[in-house]
């Protein structure tokens, strides 16, 4: 019997053990180890199955046997908890420009040659200048599409001689005909797996991994701290467990244990992203 695994977005697959087992070894798990876990995920498989129902599996197994890579095998979703209203996520790729060696700014108002404009990222280094606008979802079954390619390239000319790029940046992914058109007019698009070192890469590159990744943050702890522009791990570690207390009210036995989880996958190799 195939079983069949309904994705996020609706469509059907037949079940890859080839996919899952590539999955768990990019996130830095042994091959033995990996086929190990993807056998005890396989066993009992109904013959319909979520990807959601799978994903829980496999974390379960991680976090029990390899707390790190679990950790790291969760950025994905992790990075779908910057809301729920998105702004979080500006803040996060802001952070990731400034790791690529811009100096950035977030929510910058800016007047084109017809109209003005409210601009989620500006980044400028190098002698260039740029915008970005970043699409922020929290299912995995939401891509951008060609709709949103359009609208950049067309503020992007009205824009026309104050920015040298304009950048679309997704958590999720991008249709093959809004790729296909930003390519065609030169907008740069950094999506999940797009382009081949998309943005799960750079997440790794330059250990720029979301709060949101650690089991231990609650809810009430993960938006005091996201209110207060603390968006990545960097951020919570120069708090401490005692900032993490003032800050965001946690009892000292959770501000440790977050703590402790943060120090774990920042001793993590980079590895390409899960």
């Amino acid at each position: 019997m195939v079983t069949t695994v309904v994705k996020a977005g609706g469509a059907r697959e037949p079940y890859s053990r080839e996919k899952l087992l590539a999955s768990l070894t990019r996130c830095g798990l042994p091959e033995g180890e990996a086929l190990k876990i993807v056998e005890e995920v396989e066993g009992g498989l109904p013959a319909e199955v979520t990807s959601d129902e799978i994903y829980a599996r496999v974390l379960g197994l991680l976090r029990e046997r390899a707390p790190a890579l679990g950790i790291r095998y969760a950025v994905r979703r992790a990075l779908m908890r910057l809301g729920p209203e998105g702004y979080p996520f500006e803040k996060y790729v802001a952070r990731l420009f400034e790791r690529m060696g811009y100096s950035a700014r977030t929510n910058v108002v800016a007047r084109g040659r017809c109209v003005q404009h409210e601009l989620d990222v500006v980044a400028e280094g190098g002698g260039r200048r740029l915008f970005a606008e970043c699409k922020y979802h929290n299912s995995p079954g939401i891509k951008v599409d060609v709709k949103v390619a359009l609208y950049v390239h067309a503020r992007y000319l009205d824009l026309s001689g104050q920015f040298d790029e304009a950048w679309i940046v997704t958590n999720t992914k991008v249709t093959e005909e809004a790729a296909a058109y930003a390519e065609c007019v030169g907008i740069r698009v950094l999506a999940w797996r797009y382009p081949a070192q998309g943005l799960e890469a750079l997440v790794e590159r330059y250990r720029l991994y979301p709060i949101t990744v650690l089991p231990s943050l609650s809810e009430e702890r993960r938006r005091k701290l996201l209110a207060s522009g603390v968006v990545v791990l960097d951020d919570l570690l120069k708090l401490g467990a005692e900032g993490l207390r003032e800050l965001a009210g946690a009892d000292p036995l959770e501000a440790e244990r977050v703590i402790e989880e943060a120090k774990l996958i920042e001793r993590l190799s980079p590895l390409q992203g899960c």
